[in-house]
């Protein structure tokens, strides 16, 4: 059997969807935990309604403590050889759980994992692994690399993973925390299948990507923990490597941080929390970051974008890169009004 976690917030008006996606699952042998994590509107009782229609149905409710204690409380409470993650505002495709376990037979992998649909701001973005296949991650230092470069291990959502090798995702954190989860269950992996069909929906509302001054510290800190995590386990994993290799993963690795430097200044003009002058010192401080300078350098940025943001910020003109995001921003929503008026254009990335 195949246990579904589904963490659930204040979501009455969008967990409907995603427990009417999993029902439909042309493979009927799962459950599905519903975690009402304290929501105070009314998805603890849409939850009950489903358990009451639906013997694949459970809910626990609990007190609100986060995301990661409510899917941990799902862990515990699964009954199945396998577990899968869904947030509660997407959803998934009618084969999804088909494809994923028809896959895992077939390749006797410990993980797998799928493509996606991301839907923000009225575009349908498909993100598609860049490589199908089975590997091992101890025989593949290239292939986990691609993995991370293109940020599918970040989420635990579009996964199949045995649950007897799952570790606990840290409560403590309020970002990162399923990256760390994954790596953490990497460890524990033999073998790894890739689907390159995108078979869930990511739901990403504008609303919810402005972070507070105290979050976004937060936020580089715990992307200078990421950055030594992945390089440790990339250690682990490519003694054959020779040296020029080896270094160049790490170069690979560390261009993630410094993505996330560049995707704090290019949030910048949409933050309505900030002043334009904190918004400016903003950026300043990001310049300033000790990793920025002693390995800014390191990174290998494929966006051209971020390439001429880089030019600018490690000359620390803080001020020449807000106006260039300011334009990057009346470019993007640009595109997307076009694209709305278009119907919605779909992106391969």
């Amino acid at each position: 059997m195949y246990s579904v976690v589904i963490p659930v917030y204040e979501a009455e008006t969008c967990v409907g969807r995603c427990v009417e996606s999993w029902l439909a699952q042309t493979e009927k042998d799962l459950e599905l935990i519903l975690v009402d994590d304290g929501s105070k509107d009314g998805s603890g009782r849409i939850c009950d309604e489903y358990a009451g229609k639906d013997q694949r149905v459970r809910v626990i409710h609990q007190k609100n403590t986060g995301v990661s204690a409510a899917r941990n409380a799902g862990m515990e409470a699964a009954r199945g050889e396998y577990l899968l993650f869904t947030d509660s505002d997407d959803y998934v495709s009618k084969d999804y759980l088909e494809k994923m376990t028809c896959c895992q037979r077939e390749s006797e992998a410990d993980l797998v994992l799928c493509g996606f649909h991301h839907l923000y701001d009225g575009a349908s973005i498909r993100k598609i692994p860049g490589s199908a296949g089975v590997f091992q991650c101890s025989d593949c230092p290239e292939d986990f690399l691609l993995l991370y470069e293109q940020g599918f291990l970040n989420m635990p959502w579009n996964k199949l993973y045995r649950k007897k090798l799952t570790g606990r995702f840290d409560i403590s954190l309020s970002l990162g925390e399923d990256l760390l989860f994954n790596l953490d269950y990497l460890r524990s992996c033999r073998r790894i299948a890739v689907l390159k069909e995108p078979l869930c929906y990511y739901i990403q509302e504008e609303q919810k990507t402005t972070l507070s001054s105290r979050k976004r510290q937060d936020r580089l800190a715990l992307a200078r923990r990421i950055c030594r995590e992945t390089e440790n386990f990339y250690e682990q994993i490519c003694q054959e490597e020779d040296e020029k290799r080896r270094s160049m993963g790490h170069r690979r690795i560390f261009t993630r941080y410094m993505n996330e430097i560049m995707d704090e200044c290019e949030k910048t003009p949409t933050d309505k929390s900030l002043t334009r002058k904190e918004k400016i010192e903003m950026i300043r401080s990001c310049a300033e970051d000790p990793w920025v300078g002693k390995r800014g350098c390191e990174a290998v940025f494929s966006c051209p974008d971020y390439k001429i943001l880089w030019f600018f910020l490690r000359r620390k003109r803080a001020g020449m890169v807000y106006l260039l995001c300011v334009l990057r921003s009346v470019i993007v929503r640009a595109v997307h009004h076009i694209r709305r008026k278009k119907g919605g254009l779909i992106w391969n990335l």
